[in-house]
C-alpha cells in the first residue's frame, strides 16, 4: 500500500469516528482523530465534549491522552495525528506539547464554521494580556520563579536570570 493510500485509510477512520461519535452514538460533537506510529493505529478517539462535561474533550486531545497511555509516554514523536478537522488551538497546542510529528485534516474550520469558530480565540491570543477578554494578570511571580528555580536546581540547570 502506498502512503497516499495509507495515508487516506487513517483519514477515513477519523472520518468514521466522526460519523460513529456524532449520529451513532451521538456521544459528543462530530470530531473523530486517529494517532498513528510506524503505520500503526495508537488511538481511536472521538469527541466527547458533551458525554464527559469536559471542555476539554476534543477528539484530538483523547486520542493524544489514549496514544500517550498505551505507548507509555507523554512524549509521541514519530507518531501522526489525522483530524477529521483542522485543529482548534488547544488541540494544536496539545500536539505540539506531545511532539506529534505530522497532522492531517479532514473539514477546514471554514467548513464547520457556523457550529464552531476558532477564528475569534485565535485573534485573542495574539492580543496582548491586558487586551484579552479574560484579562490575564501576572500574580506572585517571584514565588512561582522561586519552584522554577528549584525544579532547575534539582535537575542541575542553572537558575534563570529575572529583572
Amino acid at each position: 500500500m502506498s502512503s497516499a493510500e495509507q495515508h487516506k485509510r487513517f483519514m477515513a477512520l477519523a472520518i468514521e469516528t466522526m460519523r460513529r461519535t456524532a449520529l451513532e452514538e451521538r456521544s459528543g460533537e462530530p470530531f473523530g482523530a486517529v494517532v498513528v506510529k510506524d503505520g500503526e493505529v495508537i488511538a481511536d478517539e472521538g469527541n466527547g465534549v458533551g458525554r464527559d462535561n469536559d471542555p476539554t474533550a476534543h477528539a484530538e486531545i483523547n486520542a493524544i491522552r489514549a496514544a500517550a497511555r498505551a505507548l507509555g509516554t507523554w512524549d509521541l514523536s514519530g507518531c501522526v495525528l489525522y483530524a477529521s478537522s483542522r485543529c482548534c488551538p488547544m488541540c494544536y497546542a496539545a500536539a505540539h506539547w506531545a511532539a506529534i510529528s505530522k497532522i492531517y485534516y479532514g473539514a477546514g474550520w471554514e467548513d464547520y464554521s457556523d457550529f464552531y469558530d476558532d477564528s475569534a480565540a485565535i485573534t485573542e491570543m495574539n492580543l496582548p494580556p491586558e487586551r484579552q477578554a479574560m484579562a490575564p494578570e501576572q500574580l506572585l511571580r517571584d514565588e512561582a520563579v522561586e519552584v522554577w528555580n528549584a525544579v532547575r536546581q534539582d535537575r542541575g540547570m542553572k537558575p534563570a536570570e529575572t529583572d
